[in-house]
């Protein structure tokens, strides 16, 4: 039985830069070498008291992440930098993630959780959709981008 562990670790990090880079990589490959819409975002955004930001352990090596920041006003949050490692997928990682990520959502005062993914992502717009986001228009640096989808759930 492989254990899944969950802690926190701070944004570009040496044990998360690795697989933000990873995340990276992997999108230009599916984009066909587009960057995309979302920036790099600066470290300070997952800190306290308005971003979060985890790291999955599977058997002790590090193979998954994702994170949140303060998006828009005082009670939205933004999914940002999930990514799974492609050996550690279909294990319930990212399901993990989403589930402590949206516990500690609730826990800094957000009302919403807002993300962007793509069209080449459909592995990642199912399990969105699945875990109750629903689609919205495009926000923010997202706006007007074909290549994005905007999503977001109402936490209760």
């Amino acid at each position: 039985m492989t254990e899944i562990e969950i802690a926190r670790e701070p944004y570009g990090s040496p044990l998360s830069r690795p697989l933000t880079d990873a995340q990276a990589e992997e999108l230009r490959e599916r984009y066909g070498g587009w960057e995309g819409a979302g920036a790099e975002p600066a470290s300070e955004l997952f800190e306290d008291p308005d971003g979060y930001f985890l790291v999955a352990r599977l058997d002790g090596k590090p193979v998954g992440c994702a994170g949140i920041c303060r998006c828009e006003g005082e009670r939205t949050a933004e999914l940002r930098r999930m990514y799974v490692a492609p050996e550690a997928r279909r294990l319930g990682i990212a399901r993990t993630l989403m589930s402590a990520l949206e516990e500690k959502t609730r826990e800094l005062g957000y009302g919403t959780l807002r993300l962007e993914t793509g069209p080449e992502q459909p592995e990642a717009v199912r399990l969105y959709e699945t875990g109750g986001f629903s689609l919205i228009p495009n926000f923010g640096p997202y706006s007007g981008q074909r290549r994005s989808i905007c999503m977001e759930k109402t936490l209760r």
